[in-house]
This record gives structure tokens, C-alpha cells and sequence, in this order.
């Protein structure tokens, strides 16, 4: 089984390239349908029982199709309900939803990241809620509190979990004699070793700004616990002055001034390729990224990862602090929710796509064949026979015992307070902001409530 990259970096790649979609492009897409599969501009405006459903799409892939698949098995056992499916373009998708949202033409059925923008759509009264379904046991807990506000679901898994790692070329750490560093310390000295041998410590694609956010989130947790990224998601006053976030900040300036990333790391960006390179080439001893760098490495250097040289570890622990060093960060899954603005009817043929495929087995093996890690319970033995089990059942026993699963936070934060928190700390990586000034900015866009 060959993975492939597009559906693991769906939760990202929008981030990169989403904000230089032009006006006229969001209007176009908002008008027609892009992607493949059936197709349907209509939002939430199908009759009878019929249902819309927009789903993200990067082009052709497995993913897509064991989706396709699903509707077709759906509607097999449930004579009657049709479900109009209609893959949208990945960069416009966030503007095209959030036009239909605000037009009150949304879609029965539509994907989400979770996060700041659902929960928006939850304030306005926009996405159904749904409640405490009994389908919710079949789900790591970790998985749900993207789709979770007061208490109430809604949301639910539709593509695999997307953790956070640091990945490392074996062979160099072999040759100068290096394990993998476990705490933050050992981290610095590993940076002077290989520094002392004319190897690039670690590859950093800033040019994109959320790659040093991986950082943050990590640092933050190691030092003072999940309570910390909980209290800035909530908005509480001052949150962003904790000394978690001071010291997280001063420990990437610190990294930075060791010298710890190639020159020019605040214009590479990863979607060229350009960061998996220095690893996979040897002129980068490694790369904090998501998991769908394991299946990005792959499509560049497929030797590579065949050959057992691509490593796999957790990011450090951070002598003093208090989180567990089981803790993850990340993109917890993708989901889809329900429109509020469906009739009764479309509601109850989505709540019962939802129960009856979208939980099913057969679909979670599905998304293993297609190069996914699904976050359904005993999902494990799915992986036996899979070239990539190794990793896949690392990822899965992780994200199982995760003790907390943090959201990434430019998903779980509102897009205002996202924005200028990625844009600030690209400054903070280019030591042109101090860390109390960044903690000014946060807490003041913070307050405005937005």
C-alpha cells in the first residue's frame, strides 16, 4: 500500500495557500462544483430525501473513493435516500462554506476542521447539534473534542488523525553515534553535535508560519499542561502572559539562536517539498511535522522510508514542567456536521448516515487501505499487512493513550485570533519579536472578542 500525502495534509494545506485565493476564484467555486464525484451547487436546498454533502478534496485519491463507496452502500441499504455528494477544492473550501453559512444555503452534510470556526458556526445557530448519540463509544475520546462545545456533539469523524512528530533521518544519527533526545536539553546538545559536523540540526519550512506553531503547541504543553492551551482557546483574560507561553517562547528563540535551522527557514515552505528534502537527502538531521509526513517522504523518496532510514518520535519533555510527556498536539481528524437549516427529513437521513456508515468497520478499513489512521476503537489490527503498519500502529497507540490530544491551535482558535497569532510568531522565529510582545498582541486580539 502506497499512501498518499494529499488527504493526510488536508488540515493544513488551506493554510498555506487559502489566504491568496482571490475574490473572484471564492465566488467562482461558490457557483460550481470542483472535484470529482457527483456534483451539486444547490447548498442545502435538496427536496424530499435527498441530502447535500460537500466534502474537502486535494485531487484524485483513495480517500475519495472509499467515500464515494460508502454513499453507494449507504443509499443501497437505505432505499429512498439519496446522498448528493460534491468534493470542493481544498484552498476555497473555508470561503465557499462560509458564504453558503451566511447565505442560510448550506449543505445537509458538510466537512469541518472543528475548532474556532465551528464553534462560530455553533454561536450563530448554524450546525445541528447531536447531542450524545450512542455511535460516540465507538470513537477515542480524543477524537471528539474538536466536534464538542458544552457538553453537546457535533460533529464526527470522517478521515484519519493527523499527530505531530518529529521525524529524523536514522542514518545520520547512527553515523555520529545519536539517539533521539527525550527531554528539551538534550535536544540543544544533539543541535551543537551535529552543528560541530556540518549537519543542519533541524528543517524548518516557516515560509508557510504554521510549521512553527507545531513548536509552540509542544513547548507549551511539556512546560504547564493542556490547562494552558485550554484557557487561551476559551479566550481568559491574560491567558496568553502564562509562563508556559513565556518560557515556550524563549525556548524557540533560544533553538534559534543555537542555530538549530537551515538558513532561510522562514521563506521554505513545505508544500514544495523543499523541508522533507534536507531530511531525506541527509543535509537535515530532522523535521517536527505532522504525520502526513510520513506519506510526503514516501511519494519524494520512497527508498527512504522502505528502507527503514525515516525515524519517528514524540517532541521532548521539558525538565520542570508539569505536562505529560504523552501529551500530542495535532489535527485530532477531520469531520463533517449538520446543517441546522436542513428540514427534519434531511436531518434524520444525515443522522442515520452518520450511525449506520460513517461508524461502520467496514469503513474504517476503508480508510486504512487508504493510507489513513482511523480513530475508531480497536482499530489496530486493521493496520496487520499495511507497508506502513509500523508507523500506523505507533500513531494509533498514541493517539489511544494520549492523554490529551491538543487541537492544532490555528484550527481551535477563531480565525482573527489565528491570524495574527501566526503571523506574530513567524517574528518570533525571525528574532524581530520578543516574546512579550507577542504576548501583548494575543491578549489584546484576545479581548476584542473575535
Amino acid at each position: 500500500m502506497h499512501r498518499v500525502s494529499a488527504p493526510r495534509i488536508r488540515g493544513r494545506r488551506w493554510l498555506a495557500a487559502g489566504a491568496a485565493v482571490a475574490t473572484a476564484v471564492v465566488l467562482a467555486a461558490c457557483g460550481s462544483a470542483a472535484g470529482g464525484g457527483k456534483t451539486s451547487a444547490s447548498g442545502g436546498g435538496a427536496k424530499g430525501k435527498t441530502v447535500t454533502m460537500w466534502l474537502v478534496t486535494t485531487g484524485p485519491s483513495p480517500a475519495n473513493t472509499a467515500v464515494e463507496n460508502l454513499v453507494k452502500s449507504f443509499e443501497k441499504s437505505h432505499p429512498g435516500d439519496h446522498i448528493d455528494y460534491n468534493f470542493v477544492e481544498n484552498q476555497s473550501y473555508k470561503q465557499k462554506i462560509q458564504l453558503a453559512m451566511g447565505a442560510g444555503n448550506a449543505p445537509t452534510i458538510f466537512w469541518t476542521w472543528g475548532g474556532g470556526t465551528l464553534q462560530q458556526y455553533i454561536k450563530a445557530g448554524d450546525v445541528a447539534s447531536l447531542g450524545h448519540p450512542s455511535w460516540m463509544s465507538d470513537f477515542l475520546p480524543s477524537s471528539l473534542g474538536a466536534v464538542t462545545d458544552q457538553g453537546k456533539l457535533y460533529g464526527i469523524p470522517v478521515e484519519g488523525t493527523q499527530p505531530v512528530y518529529f521525524f529524523y533521518n536514522k542514518q545520520i544519527f547512527s553515523k555520529y553515534h545519536l539517539t533521539f533526545p527525550k527531554t528539551w536539553n538534550e535536544l540543544l546538545s544533539t543541535v551543537k553535535t551535529l552543528k560541530s559536523h556540518g549537519v543542519t540540526p533541524i528543517s524548518l519550512a516557516e515560509g508557510d508560519q504554521w510549521p512553527g506553531l507545531m513548536y509552540l503547541e509542544y513547548l507549551t504543553d511539556r512546560i504547564g499542561g493542556p490547562s494552558v492551551a485550554q484557557a487561551l482557546q476559551s479566550n481568559k483574560k491574560g491567558a496568553w502572559s502564562n509562563p508556559a507561553v513565556t518560557k515556550a517562547l524563549s525556548d524557540i528563540q533560544q533553538l534559534v539562536r543555537a542555530g538549530a535551522f537551515q538558513s532561510g527557514y522562514d521563506s521554505l515552505k513545505f508544500s514544495g517539498g523543499g523541508s522533507d528534502a534536507l531530511v531525506y537527502s541527509g543535509k537535515a538531521a530532522m523535521q517536527l511535522m505532522g504525520d502526513w509526513d510520513i506519506s510526503s517522504i514516501l511519494g519524494s523518496d520512497p527508498s527512504f522510508v522502505k528502507g527503514g532510514n525515516l525515524g519517528m518520535a514524540p517532541f521532548p519533555t521539558v525538565a520542570g514542567g508539569t505536562g505529560n510527556p504523552a501529551d500530542l498536539a495535532g489535527n485530532t481528524a477531520s469531520y463533517v456536521s449538520i446543517s441546522s437549516k436542513a428540514t427534519a427529513t434531511q436531518k434524520k437521513i444525515a443522522e442515520e448516515f452518520f450511525a449506520d456508515a460513517l461508524t461502520s468497520p467496514s469503513y474504517a478499513k476503508s480508510e486504512v487501505g487508504a493510507g489513513e489512521v482511523p480513530v475508531t476503537k480497536g482499530a489496530s489490527p486493521m493496520f496487520a499487512g499495511q507497508s506502513l503498519a509500523s508507523y500506523d500502529k505507533t500513531i494509533y497507540n498514541s493517539v489511544e493513550h494520549a492523554p490529551s490530544f491538543q487541537y492544532s491551535w490555528d484550527q481551535a482558535m477563531t480565525p482573527q485570533v489565528a491570524n495574527v497569532m501566526l503571523t506574530n510568531l513567524a517574528q518570533v522565529f525571525e528574532l524581530s519579536e520578543t516574546p512579550a510582545k507577542f504576548e501583548s498582541l494575543l491578549n489584546n486580539q484576545a479581548a476584542s472578542g473575535s
